[in-house]
């Protein structure tokens, strides 16, 4: 199999990541039409519709030994391990964008579903393609926090219209989230830790 010259990786695993992140690279859309000024409303309708498909699929799959079986054909390539017998991380995603959008102020909506669609894709491609310093228990790269900080961080400042001085807090967050093992889908806790803190920051702050 060929390998990549510079971080020594299969092209088919920087192939395989790119089509798993393809989801997240999509999302995208949620903070940049929020920023754009697409309405809260039709956001919110947009990704509980898409959140309740993920939930039939998610019930289908443990009830239906056919359901399971079609889905595994289908999205198997896409799986992680642990998601073909655990909720998916979409499921996670589509779930964590639902409830930022819901909750939080706009801009800290913006950050932390930017944050998880951009900078968890960003740390996933670029580890994989660039990464040398890698954690000997999770396999993430200093690398790729690298680049999940500095998307980030330019998407709180360029889309949420944030300060410099939060927006780098919160591409500090975001990779340490991202990094982290636990709690929870990585999905979850990315969102849920930057648009805390976004949040939290414009509560004390302001």
């Amino acid at each position: 199999m060929k390998k990549d010259g510079v971080a020594g990786r299969p092209y088919a695993a920087i192939t395989q990541e790119a089509a798993r992140k393809g989801i997240h690279l999509m999302s995208a859309a949620v903070p940049v039409g929020l920023a754009l000024g697409v309405t809260r409303n039709i956001v919110i309708v947009a990704l509980a519709t898409l959140f309740s498909i993920a939930l039939v699929v998610e019930i289908a799959r443990r009830t239906s030994a056919a359901a399971a079986s079609r889905f595994m054909r289908l999205f198997a390539s896409l799986l992680r391990a642990h998601e073909a017998q655990s909720v998916t991380g979409a499921t996670w995603l589509l779930g964590a964008m639902l409830g930022a959008v819901a909750i939080l102020p706009r801009d800290a909506a913006i950050a932390a579903t930017w944050a998880v669609a951009i900078g968890d894709a960003s740390a996933a491609l670029i580890g994989i393609r660039f990464g040398r310093h890698r954690d000997r228990e999770s396999g993430k790269s200093l690398e790729g926090s690298a680049a999940c900080a500095i998307t980030t961080t330019l998407g709180a400042l360029l889309l949420a219209r944030l300060s410099l001085a939060e927006s780098l807090m919160l591409g500090v967050i975001a990779a340490v989230a991202e990094r982290a093992t636990w709690p929870a889908d990585d999905n979850a806790r990315i969102v849920a830790l930057v648009g805390a803190s976004a949040w939290l920051w414009s509560v004390v702050l302001y």
